[in-house]
């Protein structure tokens, strides 16, 4: 890419731009990963001079920075309660109790915190003095939607996961867009098309009348005013950013108001601690895989510990395992246990395998990211919907941790490292995965126009007149994806290609060159179309 790109869409994105925004973040009470997100997010609006500040509990933990400031209240957890609380839930659902009544008990407490919030009227005295330009809303904590209506003011939302609710005014035709947790492609059979049918109706019969009411309730204990319905919250978001990509999701009709920011959190792998080096590089020609069930779990159940140990010791490769509490019965000599470890850069270690994994969507971003393929046992939440488009997609196989055996697991494993297809039939990733500080200063583009004093952004339309889903992009598919000659493989993005070698060139909306150039052999398209490209490249 010429030096200069970065440096014009910072110009272009201040276009318009008069001021500085003070913006408020909503994040969840609990799952550090979306802490994770909205702290990258807020360095890179505090890199382009707007001043970020955290909504946060007392006691919740996070790293000091002069990117954002903290607004605490007393509220329902703190760091400590909170990772206690999200274990138990997991505990629970090792036992056998059904995900949906935990995840119902914690979206409980998520509304009983937003009563302490609402309720408290200091802190939102103190919030209204600081006369916020915008209120970024995690979908996860409902009560963003609340606040911004009680501060009056503009609010975008910020999905860190999948979560796509049908409240926003979408259309999401059911004989190929599956609903969240229906575990079904976009391509389904008449009786698979019936059981999305179901969960669609089961969905919104429990946002309508178990989720959305006790906010409403909230409301009207308080007395906000003017009164709202949470359907007219919810809906009337001008701005949607998911935590997606075209090349994980599959094709659906989207509204010009919502945009795809996946993989914000990708990055280039850093040199290992000497020791893990070392360890790595004994691994020789077998190399090793990693396994890592994400900051959320840190305790597995004895049963399934007990099976990953005893198939992982099966490897001809070496075991890096990130992993909490009593060591599992037959563990292999080639297994080294470790409470934490730098994934992202063991994933770009030139020497690793497989990668087996809960399927968290930063750990599958980056999996994409680094070009490793995957073995997904999915735990809750949005992990299974993310790991049946990952196997959907060709990039990995998706166990079922209630019915897995040992030999599925090795079995499973075994064929992600030698089948070729699991790292050939890789589909497209957009330029931004090369490039990701490029990628995330694109997307914040619309943050700021968003917060534009006295201009909101429509559904029809937009100030600048951009189709977000639609960035003019050419993209280099002149290589394949291969590793560095050193410890560290070059950044999967586009088949391999470099940031250098991601050109943005201009198309209108028939195809046709608008300017800038590409690396040859060439790919135009836009990434709005992209799931056309994605849809031939399945294996």
């Amino acid at each position: 890419m010429k030096p200069y790109a970065p440096a014009f869409i910072l110009l272009w994105s201040a276009v318009g731009i008069a001021r500085a925004a003070k913006i408020v973040v909503v994040p969840p009470i609990m799952f550090e990963s979306h802490l994770y997100i909205f702290k990258t997010v807020a360095s890179a609006l505090h890199d382009q001079g707007h001043q970020t500040v955290f909504l946060l509990s007392e006691g919740r933990e996070i790293p000091p920075s002069n990117h954002y400031r903290l607004q605490r209240y007393p509220g329902i957890f703190n760091s400590s309660t909170s990772d206690d609380f999200l274990q138990s839930k997991m505990r629970s659902i090792f036992s056998g109790r059904l995900t949906a009544l935990e995840l119902f008990d914690i979206l409980d407490h998520y509304s009983k915190n937003c009563d302490m919030i609402v309720g408290n009227r200091n802190l939102m005295r103190a919030l209204k003095q600081e006369k916020f330009d915008l209120l970024l809303v995690d979908p996860n904590e409902m009560c963003g939607f609340v606040i911004a209506h009680l501060l009056g003011v503009k609010y975008a939302v910020f999905s860190t996961g999948l979560w796509y609710p049908a409240e926003v005014g979408a259309p999401a035709p059911l004989s190929y867009v599956p609903e969240f947790n229906s575990l079904l492609t976009d391509h389904m059979n008449l009786f698979e098309r019936i059981k999305n049918t179901v969960v669609y109706l089961i969905s919104r019969f429990g946002v309508s009348f178990l989720v959305l009411p006790k906010y409403e309730r909230i409301m009207q204990k308080h007395k906000v005013l003017p009164e709202r319905s949470m359907y007219d919250l919810v809906h009337g978001s001008s701005l949607w950013m998911l935590c997606t990509d075209v090349a994980l999701e599959f094709p659906r009709p989207t509204l010009p108001n919502v945009v795809y920011v996946g993989g914000i959190l990708t990055k280039p792998a850093s040199p290992l601690p000497e020791d893990l080096q070392a360890w790595v590089n004994g691994a020789h020609e077998n190399g090793f895989v990693l396994v890592s069930f994400g900051a959320g779990v840190k305790y597995l159940s004895e049963d399934i510990a007990n099976k990953l140990a005893h198939a992982l010791a099966r490897l001809p490769q070496r075991v890096i395992w990130r992993f909490s509490g009593n060591k599992p019965r037959n563990l292999g000599n080639n297994t080294k246990l470790i409470e934490w470890l730098p994934q992202n850069d063991l994933l770009g270690h030139s020497n690793i395998k497989a990668f087996l994994s809960h399927g968290g969507l930063n750990s599958i971003f980056e999996t994409m990211y680094h070009g490793v393929p995957v073995v997904g046992i999915p735990l809750f939440g949005d992990h299974y919907d993310t790991m049946t488009r990952v196997q959907a997609k060709g990039m990995g196989i998706l166990l079922n941790w209630k019915t897995m055996t040992e030999s599925e697991l090795y079995e499973a494993l075994v064929k992600v490292i030698n089948d070729p297809r699991t790292h050939s039939c890789w589909p497209l990733l957009l330029p931004w995965t090369a490039n990701g500080s490029l990628f995330l200063q694109t997307h914040l583009l619309f943050v700021e126009l968003h917060h534009k004093p006295g201009e909101k952004i429509q559904v029809k339309n937009n100030p600048m007149g951009i189709n977000p889903r639609s960035f003019p992009v050419c993209l280099s598919l002149s290589e394949r994806p291969h590793k560095a000659d050193g410890a560290v493989k070059k950044p999967g993005g586009l088949n391999g290609a470099t940031a250098a070698e991601v050109e943005v060139g201009g198309l209108n909306d028939t195809g046709a060159a608008l300017g800038g150039s590409c690396s040859s052999p060439v790919l135009p398209f836009l990434p709005s179309e992209m799931w056309m490209l994605q849809g031939a490249g399945r294996c």
